[in-house]
C-alpha cells in the first residue's frame, strides 16, 4: 500500500505541537512516512510573549526524528492557517498525488495512518469522493457501519487527491453565486441546523479567513462525498487556554476515540440518508449560533451603513464621545466647537481597509462594498440607481458623474453592474489626498478614476451628474459647499444617505459608536429638510426625493426623530 505524505501546519503553540506531534509519531506507520512541516511567520504586530512561543514551537518540530522523512518550512511572513493550508496542501499534493493534512491541535489515534491510508487507496478512482475525514463527533452508536459518507468534509484531520484538490475554489463570492443559483443553499445549511451560508459570507466580508468553508462549497456544488469512520481517529485539544476555537470543549464527549484499527470496506459511494440526520442533530446540538449573537451580528451591520465614506474603520480604534452610548449626541454651537469633543477622522488603517474591500469587489471575490464592510449582495439604493439611469438615457446613454466624497468607489462598482447595455460610463472620485494617488494606482480601470478637487475632475470629465452620498452631513460648512456648486452648471444633482431631524431645527451633533460594537465619535449635522430643499431652488428644480432606508436608530438623545433622504435635483433651463 503506497503512503501519502503528512502535512503539518504549526504557528506558536509549542505543547499543543508536541503533543501532536507525539501522538503522530506513535502511530504504527510514522516509521514508513514522510512529514512535511510548515510553520507559519510573525504576524506584523505580534507581542514578545507571541515571538517567543513561535520560537519555541520551531524548536520542538526540530526536537526528533518524528517520521522516516521530515521537511521543515518556516515562512517569515505571516500567511494565516487558510493561506498556509492552501499553499501548503497544494504544494505537497501536487507532488505526490495524494495527501493527509493535520493542524496543531490535532491528536491522532495510533490508527490514523492506516485509516487514512487505506481509504485513500481504496477510494483513489471513485471521483465522487472528495475526501476522507477523521473525527466523527455525530454518529458513533452501535448501529453505524464501521465507515459511511456524508456531504460535509473534515476539517480535523482529512486527505484527499491531487485531482479532487484542483477542484477547490479560492473566490468566496463565485461559490456562494453557484450555491444561490443551483437551490442548494438550504442543503448548504443542513435544512437550518447551521448557517454555513454566514460563514462564507463572512469569508466575503472579510470577517474570518477559512479555507474549510470554501472547500465545504465545493464539495455541495461538484455533489461529492467524504468517507468518515464511526471511531475517530482524531480528537482536537484545541479549545479553552491557548486554543484557537475558545469556549467550552463540547466535540470529545461526543465521540469514541479509535482503539482499533478501523476497517475499511469499500463501499457504494452513495450518502448515507440516517448518518447525514444524525449529523444535522449534531450540528443543531453543539454549533448552532444563538439568536442573541445573530440580533447583535444584525445591528452591527446596520450600524455600519451609517458612516462616512472612508471613517467605518475609525470604530475600531477611535474613543468614544464622553463613554456615551447615546448614537448621536449634543447640539453644538458651531463646527469648531463639536470637533473638540470627538476622536478625528484621520487613521492609517481606513485606506488600507478600504483599499483592499474595493480589490476584492474590482476581482469578483466580493459583490459589493460600502465604507470598507463588504457583501454578498450588491447593497444597491435603488431610487439613486434610477436617478443615474435617467441621466444616462437623458444623455444618449452616455454618464458622466463625478461622486465626491466617493471613497474608492463603492458607488462605481454597484452601478457599473446593472448600467445598460452600451452605455459609456466615466466615472471621476473626488477624495481626499490620501485616498486619490492609490485609486488611481491600484483601483482605477479606464473608466474609474480619481481626483483631488472637482475643477480638476471637470478637466477630463464633463459630467452630467454630481453624486453626494452620505457626504455633506460630514463636512464642516455643507450649505457654502452647495453655494459653490453653482458654478459648475451639473445638469444634475444626485443627493443620497444624507441625515435630516424633524421639526424646525438644525442640529450639529457628536455621532457615536457604542462601545460594545466599535469606537468612534465624530461632528455630524442633521438637516431641516426644508431649508435643506431651499438651499438648491435657486439653481435647481427638485425632480424626487426618496427614503434611503436607514431606520437604526431614529431618535437624538432627546427622543427627536432622525431620518435619512436622498434627492434628485435638474439645473434650470436658460
Amino acid at each position: 500500500m503506497p503512503l501519502a505524505p503528512i502535512v503539518l501546519f504549526v504557528y506558536s503553540r509549542p505543547e499543543h505541537t508536541r503533543q501532536v506531534l507525539t501522538a503522530l509519531a506513535a502511530n504504527e506507520l510514522a516509521n514508513d512516512s514522510t512529514l512535511y512541516i510548515f510553520a507559519d511567520g510573525a504576524k506584523h504586530d505580534a507581542d514578545a510573549e507571541a515571538l517567543k512561543n513561535i520560537e519555541e514551537t520551531r524548536k520542538v518540530i526540530r526536537e526528533k526524528q518524528w517520521c522516516r522523512e521530515v521537511f521543515i518550512t518556516e515562512s517569515v511572513a505571516n500567511k494565516g492557517l487558510a493561506g498556509s493550508v492552501i499553499s501548503g496542501v497544494t504544494q505537497v499534493v501536487n507532488k505526490h498525488g495524494a495527501v493527509i493534512v493535520l493542524e496543531d491541535d490535532l491528536i491522532t489515534s495510533r490508527y490514523f495512518l492506516r485509516f487514512m491510508n487505506e481509504a485513500l487507496t481504496t477510494y483513489r478512482e471513485e471521483q465522487n469522493v472528495l475526501s476522507i475525514g477523521a473525527l466523527n463527533f455525530f454518529a458513533a452508536d452501535d448501529a453505524v457501519s464501521d465507515t459511511f459518507f456524508v456531504p460535509i468534509p473534515d476539517c480535523w484531520g482529512w486527505a484527499t487527491w491531487a485531482d479532487r484538490w484542483q477542484l477547490f475554489e479560492p473566490n468566496p463570492q463565485k461559490l456562494l453565486n453557484q450555491l444561490r443559483e443551483q437551490g442548494l443553499i438550504s442543503k448548504f445549511n443542513l435544512h437550518g441546523a447551521y448557517r454555513f451560508e454566514d460563514m462564507l459570507i463572512d469569508q466575503i466580508k472579510g470577517n474570518v479567513n477559512s479555507w474549510a468553508i470554501r472547500w465545504q462549497a465545493v464539495a455541495y456544488l461538484e455533489n461529492k462525498l467524504t468517507l468518515y469512520p464511526k471511531h475517530s481517529v482524531t480528537k482536537n485539544i484545541g479549545f479553552g487556554a491557548g486554543g484557537t476555537h475558545g469556549g467550552n470543549d463540547q466535540y470529545t464527549g461526543k465521540i469514541k476515540f479509535a482503539e482499533t484499527p478501523v476497517k475499511v470496506k469499500k463501499l457504494l459511494v452513495a450518502e448515507n440518508e440516517s448518518i447525514t440526520r444524525k449529523m444535522i442533530e449534531g450540528y443543531r446540538e453543539v454549533t448552532l449560533p444563538s439568536q442573541k449573537a445573530k440580533a447583535k451580528r444584525a445591528i452591527r451591520e446596520q450600524v455600519k451603513q451609517l458612516i462616512p465614506p472612508g471613517l467605518s474603520s475609525l470604530y475600531r480604534k477611535a474613543r468614544p464621545h464622553k463613554g456615551s452610548s447615546v448614537m448621536w449626541a449634543g447640539n453644538y454651537k458651531n463646527w469648531e466647537e463639536a470637533q473638540k469633543e470627538t476622536s478625528g477622522y484621520e487613521d492609517a488603517s481606513i485606506l488600507q481597509k478600504t483599499k483592499a474591500a474595493i480589490l476584492k469587489v474590482k476581482n469578483g471575490e466580493a459583490a459589493g462594498e460600502r465604507d470598507s464592510v463588504l457583501f454578498d449582495k450588491v447593497p444597491y439604493s435603488w431610487p439613486a440607481i434610477a436617478g443615474l439611469l435617467k441621466a444616462t438615457a437623458e444623455n444618449d446613454n452616455k454618464l458622466n458623474v463625478i461622486d465626491f466624497g466617493g471613497a474608492l468607489g463603492s458607488s462605481y462598482f454597484q452601478f457599473k453592474a446593472i448600467a445598460p447595455f452600451g452605455a459609456k460610463l466615466q466615472w471621476t472620485v473626488v477624495e481626499q489626498p490620501a485616498y486619490v494617488d492609490p485609486g488611481n494606482a491600484d483601483v482605477a480601470d479606464g473608466v474609474l478614476n480619481f481626483a483631488y478637487t472637482i475643477d480638476e475632475a471637470l478637466q477630463n470629465n464633463k459630467a452630467n451628474v454630481l453624486l453626494l452620498s452620505s457626504v455633506l452631513q460630514y463636512l464642516p460648512n455643507p450649505y457654502g459647499f452647495v453655494a459653490s456648486l453653482s458654478s459648475y452648471n451639473f445638469k444634475y444633482i444626485l443627493i443620497d444617505r444624507t441625515s435630516f431631524i424633524a421639526g424646525n431645527e438644525q442640529r450639529l451633533t457628536i455621532q457615536n459608536v457604542p462601545s460594545s460594537i466599535h469606537r468612534a465619535s465624530y461632528a455630524c449635522w442633521f438637516f431641516n429638510e426644508e431649508v435643506f430643499i431651499a438651499v438648491f431652488k435657486n439653481n435647481y428644480q427638485l425632480i424626487a426625493d426618496f427614503d434611503s432606508h436607514i431606520d437604526y436608530p431614529s431618535k437624538a438623545e432627546d427622543g427627536a426623530k432622525l431620518y435619512w433622504k436622498g434627492f434628485l435635483f435638474k439645473l434650470n433651463e436658460a
